[in-house]
């Protein structure tokens, strides 16, 4: 089961942060929190967001973010993603943002790719979110195909 409670690194300030069923707990504050059409409704608010790499646009204001503290996906079916994503990250690893469905792969093991060109897409909650790379280098693993699901920092591939 994933962990509900993980550190939201956004613009350089930290906010904890708990799901609690249809609540968030953002620094001990509730908010309710749920989808509609794809939005997230926030206090009975919808926020347009969308993700890209290390970044997100939220209501049209970009915000440089980071998560910290989410539980990597185990089991043997993920044996060529068990390294921890933050051992992986800073080995020029590129990780899921988020739990999604990949729809379409533009890099292939063996290119070269350069900070900010985009490796694959991942679809979650109905946004199309850019995967970066964001170190330049060439790809040296491909973790994931077309169509595969994917799980929150799950290693989708390597660059070196």
């Amino acid at each position: 089961m994933a962990n509900n409670k993980f550190t939201l690194i956004l613009e350089g300030s930290p906010y904890e942060i708990e799901r609690r069923g249809e609540l968030m707990v953002v620094n001990g504050v509730e908010f309710t929190c749920s989808l509609k059409e794809g939005l997230p409704i926030i206090g009975g608010t919808p926020h347009p967001v969308k993700l890209s790499g290390a970044s997100a646009e939220v209501d049209g204001i970009a915000f440089a973010i980071e998560v910290k503290g989410l539980e990597e996906p185990k089991g043997p079916s993920r044996s060529r993603k068990a390294a921890s994503a933050g051992a992986a990250e800073a080995a020029g690893a590129v990780t899921a943002i988020m739990p999604g469905l990949i729809i379409k792969i533009l890099k292939q093991e063996g290119e070269r790719v350069e900070v900010g060109d985009t490796i694959l897409i991942l679809e979650a909650m109905k946004m199309q979110n850019d995967i970066q790379a964001k170190v330049a280098g060439t790809i040296q693993q491909m973790n994931v195909k077309q169509g595969e699901n994917v799980e929150m920092r799950q290693v989708l591939c390597v660059i070196e």
